[in-house]
């Protein structure tokens, strides 16, 4: 039976190695969305109308310490065209390209076409509670801005026995 050696007897940092397997990680995700960009352009050429349904957007959280911050990445969405819905503990996302500018994209003549999705779908769980009914959302330049005030109450109690 080998021994484990710990990470830092071995001469290398932990952190090192989390950073190498992120950067692994983030090559192979960028290979692969060519390869499926590739293969979109290639069928494109063909003319025949496909989509490829809904994206997952990219999003961050900021904490503010009275608020949340949710910014996500909604490029070429009119502020009609997105939908929010915010609980007390999750926020939900939904963008959708309208049934005109559907129309509008099928009628067009790509060369190549990439960008094929129908539109954005998240859900996000929150990391704390939230007060849904003062949230106010912004889009501006393709990134949209949901901030949340976080909530004062908290669902968990620590009570003492009589």
């Amino acid at each position: 039976m080998s021994e484990e050696v710990p990470v830092e007897a071995a001469g290398v940092e932990l952190e090192d190695i989390v950073r190498e397997v992120y950067r692994q990680m983030a090559q192979l995700q960028k290979e692969v969305e060519q390869r499926f960009r590739d293969i979109w352009s290639r069928l494109s050429r063909l003319s025949i109308p496909m989509t490829i349904g809904y994206f997952e957007p990219a999003f961050d959280i900021e904490d503010t310490g009275e608020e949340l911050v949710v910014y996500m990445d909604l490029p070429g969405f009119s502020r009609d065209e997105v939908k929010i819905r915010v609980t007390e503990d999750s926020v939900e996302v939904k963008a959708e390209k309208s049934e005109e500018r559907r129309e509008e994209e099928r009628s067009r003549n790509y060369i190549v076409r990439q960008r094929v999705y129908e539109g954005f779908y998240k859900r996000i769980h929150l990391p704390c509670k939230v007060r849904p009914e003062a949230a106010r959302a912004r889009l501006v330049n393709g990134v949209l801005e949901i901030h949340i005030p976080k909530s004062g109450a908290k669902r968990e109690v620590e009570i003492s026995v009589e």
